[in-house]
């Protein structure tokens, strides 16, 4: 079974002293895809079901030699110059993301008791895709210029005729977003199951 991640990153950026809240929009937007499809909860139970039943099947077949990568894409959707992050701070974060899923960041020692005994490595790497869907050469990052001053939680950001950039197919790919969000939205991510688009 196939599942679809889509994340949508920000960078923050601090006018003056001011303070900006910032919050994650992942509830919001699940919330907005359910009332779009009410067979979607039921879908995330199946794959949990799924997901369940196959690491009770298979705990004692996992191999710890087995890396599973995953290729992503980044696509940089900018209007001005300060929002066209540098390849060298996608690669950071890129880097960041795959020592957080193998449990070799740093800040590992600083796991809550309560979460310490499940802790682990999930044996998942993310590099930058080296080819695109069409088998061209690619350093895994697009980069589009837009007219739109801010996206929020509606995934206009994930369609070029919004003002953002279409998606690569997120059966070979972990598309993620970056662009300027408004309202304090932070980011937001999609649960498998959801839509593919």
């Amino acid at each position: 079974m196939k599942t679809r991640i889509i994340i949508a990153l920000l960078s923050i950026w601090m006018i003056g002293n001011a303070q900006i809240t910032r919050n994650c929009g992942t509830m919001e937007n699940l919330e907005r895809l359910k009332k779009l499809d009410p067979q979607l909860e039921s879908r995330m139970d199946q794959i949990e079901q799924f997901t369940q039943q196959w690491i009770a099947a298979n705990a004692a077949m996992r191999s710890p030699l087995v890396i599973k990568t995953i290729p992503v894409v980044v696509h940089v959707v900018y209007k001005s110059s300060p929002e066209n992050i540098s390849d060298a701070q996608i690669q950071s974060q890129i880097d960041v993301l795959t020592e957080d899923f193998r449990r070799t960041n740093a800040d590992g020692v600083n796991t809550p008791s309560f979460f310490a005994g499940s802790a682990a490595d999930a044996q998942i790497e993310f590099c930058l895709a080296v080819r695109d869907p069409s088998g061209i050469a690619t350093n895994g990052i697009t980069r589009t210029y837009t007219s739109v001053s801010s996206f929020s939680t509606n995934d206009y950001v994930k369609f070029s005729s919004t003002g953002g950039k279409n998606a690569w197919p997120a059966n070979q790919y972990l598309n993620i977003w970056v662009c300027n969000l408004g309202g304090g939205l932070l980011g937001y991510a999609q649960f498998p199951g959801g839509p593919a688009s």
